[in-house]
């Protein structure tokens, strides 16, 4: 969950809302969104404890077409374009030790030798996760300690714009910022691979998404106590190197750019790991070639991670030579807002189909937490459509593509496990 959007999503549209409060406030709502969505979902995976998260889910709940377009569209940008987004980031990050090497280059050498890891085997690429989130969440907490240890650049502002509150540009923000928070619904992909999915899954989903909005709201005080929202404006590429070369000297800003560089690589390296299971559990449901089902001696889906990798480098140089990168991450998170509402809404339909169906884990204080999930995310898409028609057109164009290449990719063969 924790990765490169803390580190750049907030410099994409922090200039728009010109109040510091309402900046906060975006990522308070994104986390709050997250949170009731970690409520729904926790209910929902406890009782379908099978890998797959949304897809599964939707397909359970409206049959083969919305699961094929909700894993599709999953994979395809919140996977893919996630993955797209983190390593070009990521790339700005090393050009700064290596001027010469492009961003889109050192991103595809960072999604190969990460995915050759995966490759080895499912325990072995878990083994560097862990290790590598461990690192991350330290990293975070002494750049936090350290904000607020040197004397601030910029003075905090408390003042509130109520009117920007309700405008389409903060919903707008909170579609880039809920980017930071995708992470949250992570372990519904795996819940197939867990032990006790009924007790496991929604304690992670619940403690780590308010774990993650505390650590996300002290990381956007450290930014805005080193520059202004209005001279952020440009700082997508990394408001997090640009904090740290005001706040800190420069053996100490060097360190920190190296700290965060190794953050991205944890992004990167879980993402890549969750995201070809989604393909591989997309072919065991023939949904997808079944080649892409295919593991080798230790269980790590070869083929699949070899097929995102080769799309996600496509991806990063058409990212890398077009677009605004608060458009690309619009672009991703309208079709994965739609997404994740449906599943959500599948927690009243459940309850009205299947009453009498046992349910491990109950969301605490039904029906607000889906329908506070639903309400935000309905007025965010709304409200988007209108501020960013072109990206929204874009996502629409989109899904009606990956919907006309369903005959194509579907297999009508039952996959084999090796």
């Amino acid at each position: 969950m924790i990765g490169a959007g803390i580190f750049g999503v907030t410099g994409g549209f922090a200039y728009q809302l010109g109040s510091d409060a309402n900046v906060l406030l975006v990522w308070l709502f994104c986390g709050l969104l997250a949170l009731t969505g970690a409520l729904s979902l926790g209910e929902l995976g406890a009782m379908l404890p099978k890998s797959g998260g949304c897809y599964a889910y939707n397909r359970y709940l409206y049959g083969e077409t919305v699961g094929y377009l909700s894993g599709v569209l999953s994979w395809l940008l919140a996977f893919v374009g996630a993955l797209a987004y983190i390593t070009l980031l990521l790339g700005y990050h090393l050009q700064q030790f290596m001027p010469a090497l492009a961003p889109a280059a050192s991103a595809s050498i960072v999604i190969a030798l990460l995915s050759a890891v995966h490759c080895f085997g499912f325990r072995e690429g878990n083994w560097m996760n862990n290790a590598l989130t461990v690192f991350k969440v330290g990293v975070i907490l002494t750049f936090i300690i350290a904000g607020f240890s040197v004397p601030p650049q910029a003075e905090l502002s408390s003042s509130m714009n109520f009117h920007g509150i309700l405008s389409a540009p903060f919903a707008s923000a909170m579609i880039s910022a809920s980017f930071a928070y995708l992470g949250w619904e992570t372990a519904t992909w795996i819940a197939g691979d867990l032990r006790t999915p009924q007790k496991t899954l929604p304690r992670s989903l619940i403690a780590g998404t308010a774990f993650v909005t505390c650590l996300y709201l002290l990381l956007n005080i450290v930014f805005l106590r080193a520059q202004p929202v209005s001279t952020m404006e440009g700082a997508i590429d990394g408001i997090g190197l640009h904090a740290s070369q005001i706040l800190f000297s420069g053996n100490v800003s060097t360190w920190f750019n190296c700290m965060i560089i190794v953050v991205l690589i944890s992004s990167t390296s879980t993402i890549l790991m969750v995201g070809a299971r989604i393909l591989s559990t997309m072919a065991q449901d023939n949904q997808l070639p079944s080649s892409l089902f295919q593991t080798n001696s230790r269980k790590s889906p070869v083929s699949a991670l070899v097929v995102q990798a080769i799309f996600t480098i496509i991806f990063v140089w058409i990212a890398n030579s077009h677009g605004n990168a608060d458009n690309i991450l619009v672009l991703i998170g309208m079709p994965t807002t739609v997404i994740m509402a449906g599943a959500v809404a599948g927690v009243f339909i459940l309850r009205k189909k299947e009453p009498d169906r046992e349910r491990p884990f109950q969301i605490p204080l039904y029906p607000l937490p889906p329908l506070l999930f639903l309400g935000l995310s309905i007025w965010m898409l709304v409200a988007t459509l209108q501020y960013k028609w072109q990206a929204s057109l874009g996502s629409f164009i989109l899904v009606i593509l990956i919907w006309l290449l369903k005959p194509v990719l579907r297999t009508t063969q039952a996959p084999k496990e090796n």
